[in-house]
């Protein structure tokens, strides 16, 4: 079981809910997510872009909060029963020129317009899967490597250094993995 970062948290995309509220003659937008709860996590503001701008900053915030206190983040909703009953049947419009070439290219391979256009949303639906994949992987990676700077680069000690008369600056940096030792007397 491989352990979720922050950053793959905080690149989840939920379903984004805006609703019109009124008091009093003064009107304005809630934007919340179903799953971080309306009165837990929501964004506020006079239009609705305001307020899903808002929800965007408080969402972020919202889940690093559950993260660093090692709290469960709910994630997005997936409705399975909204796939279960496609009929595999649709329509799209196009230019004749890529009709066209579609039809060329599925004659020369002999094979139905029909099959080459599934072969070829089959493919980008594939690679949409592994580049997400991929991407969340380079997320972590980045993660970790922007951790590992920051350990690093804590430890860093500067000393100054006797530097030529054309120097631009009277210090240089060093990396030391040990204390300078001192010099005998």
């Amino acid at each position: 079981m491989s352990k979720k970062d922050l950053s793959f948290y905080l690149g989840l995309d939920y379903d984004i809910k805006v609703k019109k509220e009124s008091f009093e003659n003064e009107t304005w937008f809630i934007a919340f997510a179903e799953e971080l709860g309306r009165m837990a996590c929501y964004g506020q503001g006079v239009t609705q872009a305001e307020a899903i701008e808002s929800f965007l900053n408080e969402k972020d915030d919202f889940i690093t909060y559950l993260f660093e206190s090692k709290q469960a983040i709910p994630e997005p909703k997936i409705d399975e029963n909204e796939f279960e009953n496609l009929s595999g049947i649709f329509n799209i419009r196009t230019s004749s020129t890529v009709h066209t070439l579609l039809a060329k290219i599925a004659k020369e391979n002999r094979i139905s317009l029909n099959l080459y256009v599934n072969q070829i949303l089959s493919a980008a639906a594939f690679m949409g899967e592994v580049e997400n994949k991929i991407m969340n992987k380079l997320n972590v990676i980045e993660y970790k490597l922007d951790n590992h700077h920051s350990e690093v680069t804590g430890k860093l000690n500067y000393l100054p250094l006797p530097m030529e008369k054309n120097a631009v600056s009277d210090y240089a940096l060093i990396v030391l993995t040990e204390k300078p030792k001192k010099k005998a007397a």
